[in-house]
């Protein structure tokens, strides 16, 4: 990855700049909205709340991501998961925006990565990284809270 500049948009969710790209993105080039949406992700993830993560995700969620593909697979998958790691290890996400494709007031959508840190005693021993992901969200429902609802593997 051939990263020119990084810069810190929100507390672990980056928006990076590629060299070939000429094109610098700064913190105000991603919504507001969008933004909350990904640091409540990242604090729902990192607390293990898989209550808030399903918050997050619509309940007409359709995807590719760890060929999970409706939102009570990916929510399973997160408990399973959250289960499975031993008392004293905590996590610690990282959200890292490539591309923005489209935002305005009905759709985002962008190419993404996320990046999960495995700590213990805040000590970092393991880290996940996914492939570059294409997410897209919405918002839903009267108050127009966004939420994810695609997150689809793409080919690198």
């Amino acid at each position: 990855m051939n990263l020119e500049l990084t810069i810190l948009a929100a507390e672990e969710v980056l928006i990076c700049h590629q060299k070939e790209q000429q094109k610098y993105l700064c913190p105000d080039c991603i919504s507001k909205h969008i933004l909350s949406t990904f640091e409540s992700l990242k604090f729902a993830y990192n607390c293990k709340n898989i209550v808030e993560i399903g918050r997050i995700f619509s309940d007409s969620y359709l995807g590719s991501f760890y060929s999970l593909k409706n939102k009570t697979a990916l929510i399973n998958f997160f408990q399973e998961t959250f289960r499975s790691l031993p008392i004293g290890v905590s996590l610690d996400l990282t959200i890292n925006i490539y591309q923005i494709l489209e935002d305005n007031t009905e759709v985002f959508r962008a190419i993404i990565d996320f990046s999960s840190q495995l700590k213990l005693l805040m000590v970092p021993f393991q880290t996940f990284d996914s492939e570059r992901v294409y997410i897209e969200l919405h918002p839903e429902m009267s108050h127009g809270i966004w939420k994810i609802t695609k997150i689809d593997t793409t080919e690198n």
